[in-house]
């Protein structure tokens, strides 16, 4: 997730009438930058071997996706498909809308205006029959029925296993992916919280934004709550999901990071930031996109377009109006 890019691009959009929930499908996508003041001056020897980006895979796309289950989806001409590792394109992009690949193997995919789900030979597994989806996490995926829940008056969400079949009935106007065993739902427009894999509400409909537990804690509009639905950090503004122990939170127009005491340790001075993934984050400098160690100070300097989180070793960046990946220098 980015802040405050989050709130628009990636994020549980909630309290804006939309269903797309962080931690979602689309979490894959770009960090994109705006205007930015210059943060402090970053010091010379946490910037050495970082003027010079050697590609993993040259910049070629027309978009890009993060790594998952040693795939990344791509978009070329339009439509998106896979590539492994080396860059070879292992799955053709015949896709209007992919997600990522899942600990089960499967991606959601979308064709015209259904989806479902491939498994990495790009075969269909689960039919496009659905108006919306959301990723598989925890062996559940949430899927629309009726319409898109949210747009359509019938529309509603509900969770299937991987072989396809109902294991919470549609009942649901949102719906997130599952994460340490809860998921965000809402039951009635603007009114969200959180259901077990049962599909019994544990957390009653009560925020107007909701998102996914991570490590614990999950962010609302006004904080973050605690498994049991009790504010442990109370905030008044934007705030993303919290990774390896901090979480972007934006105060004013400036983004930095606070500890699970809701400390700062890196104190707002970014336009946007992004979650922490294998030890750095995505930040914008300049009006250009660098990654920061846990320091706050840069790794890789200001030097792309757009950016996403380090996942399985790479990332995707943009630069000169194409994508392509580069390596973690940490790993």
């Amino acid at each position: 997730m980015v802040v405050p890019l989050r709130k628009t691009i990636l994020k549980v959009i909630f309290g804006l009438g939309l269903t797309v929930i962080a931690g979602s499908i689309i979490s894959q996508f770009i960090i994109l930058p705006t205007t930015i003041a210059s943060p402090r001056k970053q010091q010379n020897n946490n910037q050495s071997n970082n003027d010079t980006i050697t590609f993993a895979i040259q910049p070629k796309y027309d978009s890009a996706g993060e790594y998952k289950e040693g795939l990344a989806s791509v978009q070329i001409d339009g439509k998106w498909g896979f590539i492994n590792k080396s860059g070879q394109v292992v799955i053709k992009p015949l896709f209007d809308w992919v997600g990522n690949f899942s600990k089960e193997h499967l991606a959601a995919v979308q064709i015209g205006d259904k989806s479902g789900f491939i498994n990495k030979q790009g075969n269909f597994v689960i039919k496009p029959q659905f108006d919306e989806v959301r990723s598989f996490s925890e062996g559940l995926a949430a899927v629309s029925v009726q319409g898109v829940a949210g747009k359509s008056a019938n529309g509603k969400y509900g969770y299937i296993n991987p072989q396809g079949n109902f294991i919470i009935k549609p009942q649901f106007v949102a719906a997130g992916e599952f994460s340490e065993g809860l998921a965000p739902a809402g039951i009635i427009d603007k009114e969200y919280g959180y259901i077990n894999k049962n599909g019994f509400v544990v957390i009653k409909p009560q925020f107007s934004d909701a998102y996914s537990f991570h490590e614990g804690l999950a962010s609302v509009r006004i904080g973050y709550i605690n498994k049991k639905g009790q504010m442990v950090i109370k905030l008044g503004s934007f705030a993303s999901d919290f990774s390896e122990g901090l979480a972007a939170v934006q105060i004013g127009d400036k983004a930095g990071y606070i500890n699970k005491q809701g400390k700062f340790v890196i104190k707002p001075q970014f336009d946007s930031a992004s979650d922490f993934s294998e030890g750095l984050a995505a930040v914008q400098i300049n009006n250009k996109m660098a990654y920061i160690n846990k320091s706050g100070r840069a790794v890789i300097k200001p030097q792309f377009d757009a950016a996403s989180e380090f996942s399985e070793k790479l990332a995707a960046v943009q630069i000169g109006g194409k994508w392509g990946y580069i390596r973690n220098p940490l790993k």
